[in-house]
Formats: structure tokens, sequence, C-alpha cells
């Protein structure tokens, strides 16, 4: 039995797990949930964190936010106040990160790769200085 709880404690806790995020404000909702990215072709394989923005107004709304992301429990961007994001929603309209994005930069956070490549590991984040015009 002591075996047993072990064995699942440490499934529960080995990978990161994140509750999900959420910011709601001035008809703009930004979601969070983990994605799994493999792309052979670009010989690109990572998880991520995917943003969704939703405009649930019936008018054009400009989003700007930025992210603190600790990276093994240090905080990467917290010294880095440039690294603001801005997207332009039409009304009704959702915008939601995929992998190797190119077009909208900040639509995705980096969580890890596997762990052949690298031992870096996303600890923590927040969507911060939100504002909605």
């Amino acid at each position: 039995m002591k075996m047993r709880l072990t064995i699942i404690g440490l499934l529960l806790f080995s990978s990161t797990s994140f509750a999900q995020k959420a910011v709601n404000q001035a008809g703009i909702e930004i979601q969070t949930k983990p994605l799994h990215c493999n792309v052979p072709s670009e010989g690109y394989e990572a998880d991520l964190i995917q943003l969704t923005i939703t405009n649930t107004t019936n008018q054009v709304k400009t989003v700007n936010y930025s992210f603190e992301l600790h990276y093994d429990g240090v905080c990467a961007t917290c010294d880095h106040p440039e690294m603001i994001f801005t997207q332009t929603l039409q009304p009704k309209e959702k915008l939601e990160g995929v992998c190797l994005d190119r077009n909208h930069q900040g639509l995705t956070i980096f969580d890890h790769m596997p762990v052949h490549l690298t031992k870096t590991q996303l600890t923590d984040y927040k969507i911060v200085n939100v504002t909605v015009q």
C-alpha cells in the first residue's frame, strides 16, 4: 500500500501541472492550458502553455500584457518590462496559440523540451500588466 501511494504521488507531481489561469477584463477573456508540440518536419518538440484570448464584445479591442516567467524557480522576465505583447481582436474574435506560431507572438509560453535536450523547466507564470482599450 505504501509503495502504491508513493508511485501515485510521483506520477502526480513529476510533470509540470499548472492550474488553468484566467484573466477577465473589459470584455477580454484570457485563458491558458497546456499544449504539447511535436513537429518532426521542423525538428521541434516542446511543451508550451497556450493562451486563448477572446473578445466577448461587439467592439474592436486591443489588449496589452506581459508575463512573469519563472524557470527553475528564478524569474527570467522580471527585469525585462519591454516584453509587452499586443493583440487586436475584432468583435467576438478568438485568438489561440499554436505550435511554432510566427505570426502571433505572445500566445504561447515555453514550458520545457524533452529532458534529453534541456533540463530547464517553467515552474510558475503570471499574466501581468493587462490593459484593454
